[in-house]
């Protein structure tokens, strides 16, 4: 518009204060309810990741099954006379006498099952060492070695700093725990912890209640130290009975100990399963198939599933 009084009326530039803070309190509000809903599919995404690294798990055990007529064991074996030859010295191996080392005398049903999860390149170095010398290093690289499937993608923690690579799956080894690591009715059985017992051989077979009522794996995250979780050991790091009634995993721990929701920030959080997705879990069944139980379950469902050949009729949450 022009004015013949004073030329040209300016155009006014920019925003008034007030005009900018309500523009910003929209656009707050807004972040604000589309935050939880990016962490919804957020959540949802990892949810399914884990649900797939279970599964494929499950297809290596069975693999490994077809291959070996038997589940590839919670422990190392001892070896051919039923002795134990260098205890824990390389690693949970225990025929170090024999080289090279057979798969089923080091570390855990992780380790095992490595081959049947297209990982036999990670595999084969350790297993291709002819004496100490060739194996320590081996061990040590290993131990250290990322592998992406033994991860739940909603715990980003892998690595223990300089020390070693994580996982929260861990192989369920039965109901009947009595002084903890001895359960022997779980697909991953112990049966005791004494060393110089011969290790259990768990085949399908041996799964009298049916492979879809027997729990195979559940989650645990590393607790905050990161101490438990080490994927090529054993005991309590990546195998727990159910309920667990280890007493000497963390100081704290009060047995019988059942699913239920924790923090990593506590301690004693190693002392049983759970995970970090919310409500619930995921638990590998015996027939390979993937169910996300809610905590409501711990002492129905899971307790009756967690044997192998307990004869339970399985309860509802």
């Amino acid at each position: 518009m022009f004015d013949l009084a004073s030329g040209p009326r300016r155009g006014r530039k920019g925003f008034t204060l007030i005009e900018l803070l309500v523009v910003i309190a929209i656009i707050a509000i807004l972040i604000g309810l589309l935050l939880p809903a990016v962490q919804k599919v957020r959540e949802a995404a990892s949810r399914m990741k884990c649900t797939n690294n279970l599964k494929q798990m499950g297809l290596a055990i069975h693999n490994y099954h077809d291959v070996n007529d038997y589940f590839p064991r919670a422990r190392p074996s001892l070896n051919t006379q039923g002795q134990i030859g260098g205890g824990y010295t390389y690693g949970y191996i225990y025929d170090p006498a024999v080289w090279p080392v057979p798969a089923d005398s080091i570390g855990s049903w992780i380790f095992r099952i490595l081959p049947y999860m297209e990982q036999e390149n990670v595999a084969r170095p350790i297993l291709s060492a002819q004496n100490a010398a060739q194996y320590n290093p081996e061990w040590t690289k290993l131990n250290n070695q990322d592998v992406a499937f033994i991860h739940c993608p909603s715990d980003t923690r892998t690595k223990n700093g300089t020390t070693s690579i994580l996982t929260g799956y861990l192989g369920v080894t039965g109901s009947d725990e009595r002084e903890g690591s001895d359960a022997t009715n779980g697909i991953f059985a112990v049966n005791t912890w004494q060393l110089q017992r011969p290790r259990p051989t768990i085949r399908m077979s041996s799964v009298t209640d049916g492979l879809s009522n027997t729990l195979m794996i559940g989650e645990r995250p590393p607790a905050s130290d990161l101490f438990w979780g080490w994927w090529m050991y054993s005991d309590s790091d990546n195998i727990l009975a159910y309920p667990n009634r280890e007493t000497f995993t963390v100081s704290g721990c009060k047995p019988p100990e059942y699913f239920r929701a924790d923090r990593i920030s506590n301690r004693t959080s190693a002392c049983h399963y759970w995970s970090v997705h919310p409500g619930g879990g995921n638990w590998l069944l015996g027939d390979g198939s993937v169910r996300f139980f809610s905590y409501g379950a711990a002492t129905t469902t899971l307790v009756d599933m967690s044997s192998a050949n307990g004869g339970e009729v399985v309860r509802n949450q």
